[in-house]
């Protein structure tokens, strides 16, 4: 039976940060049930942190909403939840508040625990929850279709082929500038689709061409890693912008399969606000990276930084870490102008290059013009790693899964500075 290499790495990940994992949670954690049950105290642990993937016809490799669903997993099930490999997490939680953190409590965990160690009972009907209403499954996750769908050509991906990078242009059909309040990219074929990004490209006909002679990239619209499958959305009065002459330009990496071949056509689909809507605030991407870095052979634990300075005030709403197989950790961190003392805003202690995930702060943080944002970035190349490919290579900077990145994604906009002080305050 052939292996994807999303299944192959999905299970070297889980090993890793099975052997790295705290000893399991203790059953006398307060306020465990003494006999908890499936409908009782199981189920609205699934439905806050479980189901959001676990359900048909989603990526994941079995659905957890009812309990014929669950009772064959379940011992799978303690082994993850206590091992803190799921749900995919890895914000160290004395640091940082996060919107939809689906990370469970020692309270949450001992009990999946007690439950399977008691047998899994299924308990009684009556005192199960309603269940969740999801939206239907159609690819989209935000429940409603997009106002404009975007695909690739066909890309056929040979078995057993070096990774390949296509950067295929699109026009878009605008007549007019809209602003967007979601966007989500869906990969044809997960199995071999291991990122993609999606640009903003300016199309003017005067526009000056790059060295390469391709247009220059605006901005980025949307960012896909492995274990990221939320997209961007955005509350009333935050936007992005998508300019009418604006191309879009997909960047797609291939990892082919070891066996078997695909034909993937990757969509980007975007759903605007109505005609003439302006927002208080547009919302920019940006990362914060270096690729001037060389990772010794056999280092367990190299670092690297990056900076960048916000030229205004500026909200920070989100932070996402992206490495590869040797990713270790990575911290955001903010220097104020009128403090050197560094101010640390997110870490990702336990990095797993197949489950990136988007951390969007609860409280976005206010930043002063001149502020220092700060990445730091760890990496294993040792033995010790057992998703690296090869612990006797120097490894630095590339695109390929075998090369390295240390790019911190953020999420921000710029401020007036006559309305910092209020934004600061709230």
């Amino acid at each position: 039976m052939t292996t994807s290499p999303l299944v192959r790495t999905l299970l070297g990940a889980a090993i890793v940060l099975l052997a790295a994992a705290p000893a399991a949670v203790a059953n006398e954690a307060e306020g465990v049930p003494e006999h908890p049950t499936f409908t009782r105290d199981v189920l609205p642990i699934l439905q806050r942190s479980c189901q959001n993937c676990h359900r048909p016809n989603m990526f994941t490799p079995m659905s957890l909403l009812t309990y014929q669903e669950v009772r064959p997993w379940a011992r799978s099930i303690k082994q993850r939840v206590e091992a803190r490999v799921m749900p995919p997490w890895f914000a160290d939680q004395t640091v940082g508040v996060y919107r939809d953190d689906p990370s469970l409590s020692e309270t949450e965990i001992a009990t999946v625990a007690r439950w399977v160690d008691q047998g899994a009972p299924q308990g009684n009907a009556a005192d199960a929850p309603p269940p969740v209403e999801w939206p239907p499954v159609d690819g989209w996750i935000h429940g409603e279709a997009p106002d404009l769908v975007l695909t690739t050509p066909p890309t056929e991906v040979p078995p057993n082929t070096t990774e390949t990078f296509p950067e295929p242009e699109t026009t878009t059909g605008l007549t007019e500038d809209r602003y967007i309040k979601w966007l989500q990219i869906l990969p044809g074929e997960s199995e071999v689709v291991h990122h993609a990004l999606v640009y903003s490209v300016q199309g003017d006909d005067d526009v000056e061409l790059n060295a390469d002679g391709r247009r220059p990239i605006r901005e980025l619209l949307a960012n896909r890693a492995r274990g990221d499958f939320g997209g961007d959305f955005f509350e009333d009065g935050y936007a992005r912008l998508l300019r009418k002459d604006d191309l879009i330009r997909f960047q797609v990496h291939y990892l082919p399969d070891d066996e078997q071949s695909f034909v993937d056509q990757t969509s980007v689909g975007i759903k605007f606000y109505p005609k003439g809507y302006v927002p208080d605030y547009v919302v920019t991407t940006r990362p914060i990276q270096s690729r001037d870095f060389i990772i010794p052979p056999g280092e367990p634990n190299a670092r690297s930084d990056s900076y960048f300075t916000l030229r205004e005030p500026a909200r920070i709403i989100s932070f996402q870490p992206h490495m590869h197989y040797r990713g270790k950790a990575m911290t955001l961190e903010a220097i104020r102008p009128t403090n050197p003392q560094p101010e640390l805003l997110s870490s990702i202690d336990r990095f797993a290059w197949d489950w990136q995930p988007t951390y969007v702060y609860d409280t976005p943080h206010t930043m002063p013009a001149g502020t220092l944002m700060h990445v730091t970035a760890f990496h294993d190349n040792s033995a010790g790693n057992r998703v690296n490919p090869d612990p006797t290579a120097a490894v630095g900077y590339g695109q390929r899964t075998i090369d390295e990145m240390n790019i911190g994604w953020i999420d921000y906009f710029y401020i007036p500075e006559t309305e910092y002080e209020a934004w600061a305050a709230r």
